[in-house]
């Protein structure tokens, strides 16, 4: 049935103006703008999942507290002590460095800082698919050996809106046990890395991930690293 127009008005058949309705509705911009999130959140979970597949849960390693990167590599072929989070309140472990993480670049690279435990939060707040979202939103425990002290150096090392903050928060020896937290308090928007300087986000964002063992820094590893990560 075509329209029919009457007094200088457009009459619409009744069972015409739901289909009307509807397309009026998905055409405006901020539904658009939905379903864009929608999609991009869609992707960051894939990326995530995909990501999370490939780690090794405790019960199939031999020796599950250690974490081990071969030489020449960032991370663990397998990635271990990874996980989705909801709403983390802390993220924290206990740490061990053994002789392994003595290391020497013989480059300012040494002064890079390697990566122990932290987490990224997922969301489509400044959010690009070329950028992993630990690089957007999230907070770590950064580590790299000190050949001038001979113990390993801690930092807080964090990105808010994408832009990066590192600086060190603490230090501790080879084969020393050492308590790393981070603590994330929703009501003032702060990271707390171990007893270092609080840092504000701006994010609303409540779904996270753990992230694991790294080295690096622009270098990898120059031999085999193993850590001792207690959670």
């Amino acid at each position: 049935m075509s329209l029919q127009e009457k007094e200088g008005r457009w009459l619409i058949p009744r069972k015409h103006k739901c289909s009307l309705l509807a397309l009026h509705y998905f055409n405006r911009p901020c539904m658009l703008r939905r379903i864009q999130s929608l999609a991009l959140y869609s992707a960051c979970f894939l990326g995530i999942g995909l990501l999370l597949q490939a780690c090794v849960p405790d019960f199939l390693v031999s020796n599950p507290d250690w974490v081990v990167i071969e030489a020449f590599n960032h991370e663990p072929t397998l990635k271990r002590k990874t996980g989705v989070l909801i709403s983390p309140r802390e993220v924290s472990a206990t740490v061990t460095f053994d002789s392994s993480c003595i290391y020497d670049l013989q480059s300012v690279d040494q002064n890079d800082w390697n990566k122990v435990i932290g987490l990224g939060f997922v969301g489509s707040k400044n959010q690009s698919l070329g950028s992993a979202p630990h690089q957007v939103d999230g907070a770590r425990v950064g580590w790299r050996w000190n050949p001038e002290t001979q113990k390993i150096d801690l930092a807080c090392y964090a990105y808010v809106d994408g832009q990066r903050t590192a600086f060190k928060v603490g230090e501790t020896s080879i084969n020393q046990p050492v308590y790393l937290s981070i603590k994330i308090d929703y009501n003032k928007k702060e990271y707390r890395v171990m007893e270092g300087e609080p840092i504000r986000f701006t994010h609303n964002k409540k779904f996270a991930y753990k992230t694991g063992l790294y080295f690096g820094g622009n270098r990898p590893a120059p031999h085999s690293i193993r850590v001792k990560i207690v959670d």
